[in-house]
C-alpha cells in the first residue's frame, strides 16, 4: 500500500470512529489518567501566558481540552488528517471562549518555523513510518520558538518481537477486563492495523538529532509513553 493510499485508509478509519471515539478512551487507554496528566504537566510548565500551542493529530480535541482546563489563555491550533475527527473537535469547542483554530493537514505538511511555544501530540505520530517520524520530529523542532517544548504522548513498540507480543497481550487483557465491547475492540484493532509503532530508544535519538535538548521519557506504562524535548 502506497503512502497516499495508507493516509486515505487512516482518514477513513478515523472518520468512521469519530462520533463514538471519546466514549471509549478510558477503556482503551488503561493508564488514561497518568498518561494524560503527565502530558498536561509537561505542556503547562513550558507554556508562557498566551502561549501558542499546536496539537498535531488532535482528533476530537481531547488533549487540547484537557490542557485548556489548566491554560485557558492559550491560543490553540488543532490539525488532523480526518475531517470527521476535526468536525467533532469543532463541535466540542463551538461554544467555548477559547481561541481555537482547525486545520485538516497531514503531519508532514508542517512547515512553520519558530511559530509555537508548544507542539504537542497524543496517540497519532505512531501512524507514521520511521522515516516519517524522523522528518516530523525535525519539523516540530523547527516549528518551536526558542525555549519551546515538544511533547508526544503515544505508543511505542517493544524492543523485539517477544516484547511486542507481551505489550499487545497486556493491552488486550486490560481493555477486555475494563468492559470494552467486542464491537469497540474490533474497531480499535482495525485502527491499529494502520499503526507503525517504533521502539522508544530510537525515537529519543531522533528528537536529539532534530536539535532538541533535555530529551527524556517522562512516563512509560508498557507501550504508553510520554516523551519530550526542548528547543534551546
Amino acid at each position: 500500500m502506497g503512502t497516499t493510499e495508507r493516509h486515505l485508509g487512516i482518514g477513513a478509519a478515523f472518520d468512521r470512529a469519530a462520533a463514538s471515539y471519546d466514549a471509549g478512551r478510558r477503556r482503551l487507554i488503561p493508564c488514561f489518567d497518568e498518561f494524560y496528566a503527565t502530558a498536561i504537566a509537561l505542556v503547562t510548565e513550558a507554556a508562557p501566558p498566551g502561549a501558542r500551542i499546536l496539537d498535531l493529530g488532535a482528533g476530537t480535541g481531547l488533549l487540547t481540552a484537557l490542557v485548556a482546563d489548566a491554560r485557558p489563555d492559550a491560543d490553540f491550533t488543532l490539525t488532523d488528517l480526518s475531517e470527521g475527527m476535526l468536525d467533532q473537535a469543532r463541535a466540542r469547542f463551538a461554544d467555548s471562549p477559547l481561541t481555537v483554530r482547525f486545520r485538516a493537514m497531514d503531519h508532514l505538511a508542517l512547515a512553520e518555523v519558530g511559530a509555537y511555544d508548544v507542539v504537542m501530540s497524543a496517540l497519532s505520530i505512531h501512524h507514521l513510518e520511521d522515516e516519517g517520524k524522523r522528518r516530523l520530529y525535525a519539523a516540530c523542532a523547527r516549528a518551536l520558538k526558542p525555549g519551546g517544548r515538544f511533547v508526544n504522548a503515544d505508543q511505542v513498540a517493544g524492543d523485539d518481537a517477544a516484547m511486542e507480543a507481551r505489550y499487545w497481550q497486556h493491552w488486550r487483557d486490560r481493555v477486555v477486563a475494563a468492559g470494552t465491547s467486542p464491537e469497540d475492540l474490533a474497531a480499535a484493532i482495525e485502527r491499529q492495523s494502520f499503526d507503525r509503532r517504533t521502539p522508544l530508544a530510537p525515537q529519543l535519538d531522533w528528537l536529539r538529532e532534530a536539535g532538541l535538548g533535555a530529551v527524556e521519557c517522562r512516563y512509560k506504562n508498557v507501550s504508553f509513553v510520554v516523551i519530550c524535548g526542548d528547543r534551546g
